[in-house]
């Protein structure tokens, strides 16, 4: 969720929304002006690194979510006789390295209540380490939330990879198996290689897991509650006459 197109679920009114740009401003540096000994102004050179703060207005709730984003300038360089210049301009544009919420505070994911109360700690836990920054413990902890998934579906093998397969007998989409293999990997690389994956990866798998507990858990769940009220609808029909 990083409003890169100007839509997506706003943290205020949780409903998917687009966006309007009400203010980009310099959060840092912000003086750009030194005064030497004999009080003359000086410029300061051109920041290699800056940050940004982006205001942004819902259009369906009015209210407004702030994102800090970190900038960094290209290497110097120049053009070469054989570079097209528009190539040339692309390969010299500030480059956006990284960008975060600051307001409203995000809260942590949290999966839908039909999903077992076991699955849902350890994904809400791997959620808050994640919206700390904590990247490597949030790979970690959704890998867990995996094992912990394949365990309640009764799934078997001599590891996790094994695991996550024999969810094809059951029933699970390939494709849905395939995502449950990038929080494994995830993990893995997390813990045993100290691998640090960016937050939009990392959110990425949180978003393939919580695909996965809907296929599984809230969709059965929701087709259970309908035939329960059409039957309840028919029964109380048939009461009347």
């Amino acid at each position: 969720m990083d409003f890169k197109n100007l839509t997506g679920d706003c943290p205020n009114c949780h409903h998917g929304s687009a966006f309007k740009r009400e203010q980009l401003m310099r959060a840092w540096p912000t003086v750009h002006f030194n005064i030497d000994s004999e009080g003359q102004a000086q410029r300061i050179p051109t920041a290699t690194a800056w940050m940004n703060l982006l205001i942004l207005r819902c259009l369906h709730c009015k209210k407004t979510v702030i994102w800090r984003e970190r900038w960094a300038a290209a290497p110097a360089s120049t053009l070469s006789d054989d570079e097209d210049p528009g190539a040339f301009l692309a390969r010299m544009a500030p480059r956006l390295i990284g960008r975060e919420m600051v307001y409203p505070n995000p809260s942590p994911r949290e999966l839908h209540e039909t999903v077992p109360d076991a699955i849902r700690s350890l994904y809400g836990e791997a959620s808050t380490c994640e919206q700390a920054g904590a990247l490597r413990a949030a790979g970690v902890m959704y890998r867990a939330a995996v094992e912990e998934l394949v365990k309640e579906r009764g799934a078997t093998g001599q590891n996790l990879y094994a695991r996550i397969e024999d969810l094809k007998t059951k029933g699970l989409d390939g494709d849905l198996v395939d995502d449950l293999h990038e929080a494994r990997m995830l993990g893995n690389d997390s813990i045993h290689d100290g691998l640090v994956y960016s937050a939009e990866e990392v959110a990425d798998v949180a978003n393939l897991i919580e695909e996965a507990t809907i296929t599984l858990y809230v969709q059965p769940a929701e087709k259970k509650a309908m035939r329960e009220a059409r039957k309840a609808r028919r029964d109380a029909a048939k009461a009347k006459n």
